[in-house]
């Protein structure tokens, strides 16, 4: 045979090459003597592949640059951190031309900020902000070396102390280049999503949706993303306290009342019992602590596989059953939790998500539901179950298209790319 197919061990699929090289051409755009560093807002779904896409980018602007530059690669979570760190590793092993370290610096973790090999600083905002007011200047110190930033979950950077740090990064020259499924906070825009559009100067790239509606129809109808069905289940709790409908996000005394709730949490196992066997694998989204402790109790009483994962778990018992979860044995099993999951998780078996939580944030519903999405081509399912419990008194989300096309407007008005 004359001819040899040879796939790459690291490769993108065809809209993952698309955003890359629009990316590429936006960073290399020529620009005038006084004209600003690119900033560059990658709006990509749950589950497109963002950190592969990243990663490849940072693989090629380093390739590019002296070998002493640094890529600072920045997120809020200990998941997306120790992900983004893993795939970095992962990604230089096959794409690097040279040695490069990946600094690790967050929670617990030290580095000597003014010592480090060139390569990727994956770095916890919370900590670098510490750091420098700690130290006066280091940021500003740093930024002499560094090429790009990368800001993952990038809809938080009008934060204050977040936009600080952005901005002594960036002073000295260099791309910003943030990552984001929801380009805005909430469902109507505000004055944080206008901040957030001026912030990345309007510069927005997207998947090229091909002659379908939105991107997410694109990556659904080629497998990319499982076809997602959705269920409401209503539900009128008991609870009789006031919600100001001006905050952005129910408070944690609300949600820990409605975990209270034994007969939500009985409709939530109900639920799980009635629908795990069709989708194997199910994450529910509970409302407190309590709420997806006792919910796991109820599971195992009832004879259902399950575990349980919230910020109080102990480190090893969470990777166990993490662990577990993911393991490809043909169990179908339920995973409770609550405040952990909604980013930085990969569990592509997964085909029903419970959201028991409820949200006024999109950010946050649009992160649940996608962690069923992963499509058959991208080694998860052709469909998803997405469970809405709607408490009757509040609103609730229904689409995570129409989430993903929620600012469309805004960013076109600044000419997005």
């Amino acid at each position: 045979m004359s001819s040899t197919a040879v796939s790459p061990s690291y490769g993108l699929y065809d809209y993952q090459r698309q955003v890359m090289l629009d990316t590429i051409a936006s960073i290399n755009r020529p620009r005038g003597m006084m004209e600003p560093y690119p900033r560059i807002l990658l709006h990509l779904p749950t589950g497109a592949g963002k950190t592969r896409i990243a990663t490849h980018l940072v693989c090629e602007l380093l390739n590019r640059a002296d070998q002493d530059s640094l890529v600072v690669w920045l997120a809020s979570g200990t998941e997306l951190l120790e992900q983004a760190a893993d795939e970095l590793v992962r990604g230089w092993g096959y794409l690097g031309r040279h040695e490069a370290y990946v600094h690790r610096y967050w929670g617990s973790q030290d580095l000597n900020l003014g010592n480090l090999g060139g390569g990727v600083l994956v770095a916890g905002l919370g900590k670098l902000h510490f750091t420098d007011r700690r130290r006066t200047g280091t940021l500003a110190d740093l930024s002499r070396r560094v090429c790009a930033v990368i800001f993952d979950e990038a809809h938080q950077a009008p934060a204050e102390t977040y936009a600080y740090v952005l901005e002594q990064l960036v002073g000295q020259g260099g791309a910003l280049v943030g990552l984001t499924a929801t380009p805005g906070r909430g469902w109507g825009l505000s004055d944080e999503d206008e901040r957030l559009a001026d912030l990345f100067q309007g510069n927005r790239i997207e998947i090229d949706s091909r002659g379908h509606d939105n991107p997410v129809a694109y990556l659904v109808a080629n497998g990319y993303l499982a076809r997602p069905v959705f269920r409401s289940i209503d539900f009128e709790s008991q609870d009789d306290q006031i919600v100001d409908s001006d905050v952005a996000d129910y408070s944690s005394d609300f949600l820990a009342a409605l975990g209270d709730d034994s007969d939500r949490n009985e409709r939530i196992v109900n639920l799980v019992a009635s629908e795990l066997r069709r989708c194997g694998r199910m994450i529910v989204f509970c409302p407190s602590v309590k709420s997806a402790e006792d919910c796991q109790e109820m599971a195992n009483s009832a004879g259902i596989r399950s575990g349980v994962v919230t910020a109080l778990t102990p480190p090893e018992d969470r990777s166990r059953v993490i662990a577990e979860f993911r393991h490809r044995d043909g169990d179908a099993m339920a995973l409770f939790n609550f405040g952990v999951l909604t980013t930085g998780f990969d569990a592509p078996t997964t085909r029903g998500v419970v959201i028991a939580r409820p949200t006024r944030s999109v950010v946050l519903y649009s992160q649940m539901v996608g962690r069923g999405l992963r499509g058959l081509r991208s080694g998860g399912n052709r469909n998803a179950w997405i469970y809405t419990v709607v408490d009757t008194s509040l609103p609730g989300f229904r689409s995570v298209a129409d989430a993903f096309g929620n600012w469309e407007e805004l960013w076109s008005q600044r000419g997005s790319s």
